[in-house]
């Protein structure tokens, strides 16, 4: 993520020192965002290729970032069970209220 953000900040400055107010700024950004795609998409997903083809899902969140999914969704899911757990909880944790929740609501994957 650092690399990110120090990428965004390098493209904001250049905009500003090339003059353009930061109305016109936020027009070019909002511009790129859109032409992207990457407004559509959901955050904190990374994928993992294998022979050009998409092999597993995973995290960018540090705590389960190295749990792998078969479908985008189960990440998805993953990510918002993440974001709504206690700060103390660890993987183990995690482990069981996504197993737990993936049977409640009755989806078929590798972790039900």
């Amino acid at each position: 993520m650092k690399k990110d953000t120090d990428l965004h900040d390098k493209a904001w400055n250049l905009l500003e020192e090339k003059g353009l107010s930061l109305n016109e700024r936020m027009v070019v950004r909002s511009s790129f965002v859109e032409w992207s795609g990457y407004k559509e998409e959901y955050p904190f997903i990374e994928r993992t290729h294998k022979k050009g083809d998409i092999e597993y899902y995973h995290s960018s969140h540090e705590l389960i970032r190295a749990f792998m999914f078969s479908t985008e969704k189960e990440v998805i899911l993953a990510n918002a069970i993440y974001e709504n757990m206690n700060e103390i909880c660890g993987a183990n944790e995690f482990i069981q209220i996504f197993k737990y929740t993936c049977r409640v609501i009755g989806l078929n994957c590798k972790w039900g």
